[in-house]
């Protein structure tokens, strides 16, 4: 085929403040391997030197037009160039974009000679710094393959079509198959509805796993990483994206949404940096899932956020409680509503039944939290078939072992693994969090003390896997004064049921429990404040250790226990 005959393929490149990345998209088009095409470059209404730019990188060659518009947008922009187009194929290529040099040769080589209707390719994200980041266009599936093999992907179902990037620039199209279908102009995120009427008309795509499409990361003015009240515009689309789904014969509608809008969402979530703004987005989002009667699912991408996903439903994916019926100042167990964990974690009362997803938290008292530490846990834990996960308290007293690794032989102190249960019991691990999926945790009547040994022991009499994590769920100091740890601490007691008690274990526990609160109050550099803020609390462990009966009592005792505590309670030095 030689241009006298008239070309094959029309691409249309629209163009908008991009005169740093322009010369090079077009510099792509040409060192294409298939010579036979037109472009439209279509300048939106730039206000940089992205025209002077073009014309310059176009030169005379004869395949280029420009066509200067006002700004209309993404979707005005290659509407524009659609209606120009009197090719039988048409491709697009954004302005920041490149294509591999075999773009065109191989996508069309497979559509003429399978006779489809479009055909698809990997996509190699290209980052500043000059990485590139091969992926195969397909959510939930992201390993690229090199191979030229064109194959057929169904498109009958929409819970699987909606794997696939709907972006329009990886593609190569028969104009008839587009015929006049337009993008809907004056919103973004407009390639979503523009590939669902497409698929809604058709059975198959083609598809060559090469990344034969070069996407430029970290551009300023992306709309897919824009942080701006236009992310809303979301919601509008997806709302359109709901009529095609449902109005088309194809099955798995339902499924298909609510796997895409979990998926819009956390990609808008990832990009919005402002906290109200996030905020407003996820309670717009939550509204969406329940106007639309879905349940967000993340379990088909192992690249969301499983957490953020959870809380779409409205409820909080992590549920903490703690084993008091006082009311709990919520700063210290949750963290700040500023932060981008807040919706992440909740707060119920020890008689408020848990939901009936989700993970929960019981906690024996007041105790500064590492949310960071517990969201990482959570994320593992959603995504195994586990059905806990147990962690250190804190980093006293220290873990057997050294550095943080477990106290059990054989296990990574890099990350999660998977225990017997009945480990945790018999190493009595009582200086340890558990964090549960909802389904298997222990009601509050049968737990009152939120001990980790008792849930473990349960988990392991119903031969239920735990996953271990070495990374402490909690600091050392509490984030509440310690005469309030004292007073609640005040009513400390354990039943451990059938596990085995050596003789002093309620000391033993009780003195672990309020050593650390000792060590933290020790750290004062102000002799004088340090002398005043231990009196009464050293008063009152005193008084309370007299009417239990454990001073001078017989038992042994953590050797990290604090001099002054051995002294009150007459026990042995340290040897």
């Amino acid at each position: 085929m030689t241009l006298a005959q008239g070309p094959l393929i029309c691409v249309i490149l629209p163009a908008y403040n991009v005169g740093h990345y322009i010369q090079a998209a077009i510099a792509s088009l040409k060192a294409q391997t298939f010579p036979d095409f037109e472009a439209l470059v279509i300048d939106d209404g730039s206000t940089d030197d992205t025209a002077e730019k073009a014309r310059a990188a176009i030169g005379d060659d004869p395949r280029f037009r420009m066509i200067r518009q006002a700004n209309k947008g993404l979707s005005g922009a290659r509407n524009t160039g659609l209606d120009a187009a009197t090719t039988p194929y048409i491709s697009f290529l954004d302005g920041d974009d490149r294509y591999d040099p075999q773009f065109l040769e191989v996508l069309l080589q497979d559509l003429m000679a399978s006779g489809g209707d479009w055909i698809a390719c990997g996509v190699t994200f290209c980052s500043n710094d000059g990485g590139k980041h091969p992926h195969s266009a397909i959510h939930g599936s992201p390993v690229a393959s090199d191979s030229l093999q064109a194959k057929d992907i169904a498109m009958t179902h929409w819970a699987e079509v909606i794997c696939h990037f709907p972006s329009a620039w990886n593609k190569l199209y028969r104009r008839d198959f587009i015929r006049d279908l337009r993008f809907d102009e004056g919103t973004w995120y407009e390639d979503h509805t523009f590939f669902q009427r497409l698929v809604a008309q058709t059975e198959t795509m083609r598809y060559v796993p090469r990344p034969l499409y070069l996407y430029t990361l970290e551009r300023d003015g992306q709309i897919t990483r824009a942080d701006s009240e236009r992310v809303f515009e979301q919601f509008a689309v997806l709302e359109t994206s709901a009529k095609i789904l449902r109005s088309s014969s194809k099955s798995g509608a339902e499924t298909g949404l609510a796997r895409l809008a979990t998926r819009l969402f956390n990609e808008r979530l990832d990009a919005i940096q402002s906290t109200e703004r996030s905020a407003r987005f996820l309670a717009k989002a939550t509204a969406f899932f329940a106007n639309h009667n879905l349940q967000p699912d993340w379990r088909w991408d192992s690249s969301l956020d499983v957490l953020r996903s959870f809380a779409l439903s409205g409820t909080p994916p992590i549920t903490i409680r703690m084993a008091t019926a006082d009311p709990v100042p919520h700063g210290d167990l949750l963290p700040p509503p500023t932060s981008r964990l807040a919706h992440k974690f909740g707060y119920a009362a020890p008689s408020t039944p848990v939901p009936e997803v989700g993970l929960v938290l019981d906690l024996p008292g007041l105790i500064q939290l590492d949310h960071e530490v517990i969201a990482q846990a959570g994320e593992a834990l959603l995504r195994s078939d586990c059905a806990a996960i147990v962690a250190p308290r804190g980093s006293w007293p220290p873990a057997q072992g050294t550095n943080g690794s477990p106290p059990i032989a054989g296990l990574s102190a890099k990350g999660p693994a998977q225990i017997d249960p009945g480990q945790v019991v018999a190493l009595g691990m009582t200086d340890h969090l558990i964090l549960v999926k909802a389904a298997h945790t222990i009601p509050v009547e049968r737990n009152p003390d939120f001990q980790t040994v008792r849930q473990a022991d349960r988990l392991g009499q119903a031969g239920l896997p735990v996953l271990w994590s070495p990374k402490p769920f909690a600091a050392v100091a509490p984030a509440v004064s310690y005469t309030e740890i004292l007073r609640r601490i005040d009513g400390f007691a354990v039943d451990l049921g059938a596990v085995p008690r050596p003789e002093g274990w309620d000391r033993r526990l009780f003195l672990r429990q309020v050593g650390r609160n000792i060590i933290e109050l020790q750290q004062d550099t102000n002799p004088f404040r340090r002398r005043s803020r231990l009196v009464f609390p050293l008063l009152r462990l005193w008084l309370i250790g007299q009417r239990r009966g454990w001073v001078g009592a017989p038992g042994t005792v953590d050797a990290q226990m604090p001099r002054v505590l051995r002294r009150i309670f007459r026990l042995p030095p340290i040897a």
